[in-house]
């Protein structure tokens, strides 16, 4: 009992009982002291935001939009006419190689009836056909059908108009005008017409 009433005994057990106390108290009123979260997770949604409009015009804006779509037009009609314009000029190309080709091939067959005479054939030229003017039509006929083309047309270069004209016909009318005896005297005719000025003007100056 004497422990008792030391001042050190009494304090200890005082605090002890506070202790005690609060620890009751805490034990009763813990959950609401200290609530438990809860559980469930927080939702949160995303509103999507409104689109943006324009809000404001002009009479500028609007010209310049007129415009723009004016000269897409434009753009659209000159590309029409560009492509028009390519498929015309390949149509012309076209034209032109054909004409080409068809000159070519007229050039090919005029150069064929176009007898050039060499200046040391000339003399020789000159003395056969004064020895075929002494024969007779059918004769001169009779020899040209051993010759060339050209070589009779260059004897007949030096014969007068009449005797030519006497030969060419016998060569058309042998043998009851042979079609070929034709044919060849129209050939021979028309390649002494090819025969231009300058070459007679030399021809006859040698």
């Amino acid at each position: 009992m004497q422990m008792l009433s030391k001042p050190l005994v009494i304090a200890l057990i005082a605090l002890l009982l506070m202790l005690g106390t609060q620890f009751v108290a805490l034990k009763l009123y813990w959950s609401e002291l200290f609530p438990e979260p809860s559980a469930q997770a927080l939702v949160v949604q995303r509103e999507e935001p409104e689109p943006f409009q324009w809000g404001f015009a002009s009479d500028y804006i609007n010209q310049l939009e007129s415009e723009l779509h004016s000269r897409i037009a434009a753009l659209d009609a000159r590309e029409e006419e560009l492509a028009a314009y390519e498929a015309r000029l390949g149509a012309d190309r076209a034209e032109i190689e054909e004409i080409k080709t068809q000159v070519e091939l007229m050039r090919e067959h005029l150069l064929e009836g176009v007898v050039k005479l060499e200046s040391d054939e000339t003399e020789n030229l000159k003395r056969l056909a004064k020895t075929y003017a002494t024969l007779t039509p059918d004769a001169t006929v009779n020899i040209f059908r051993e010759l060339e083309d050209a070589t009779v047309v260059k004897i007949l270069f030096f014969m007068k108009a009449d005797t030519v004209g006497a030969i060419l016909q016998e060569m058309a009318t042998a043998n009851g005008g042979v079609a070929e005896q034709v044919r060849r005297a129209a050939k021979i005719s028309d390649m002494l017409r090819l025969f231009t000025d300058n070459t007679k003007d030399n021809l006859q100056q040698t």
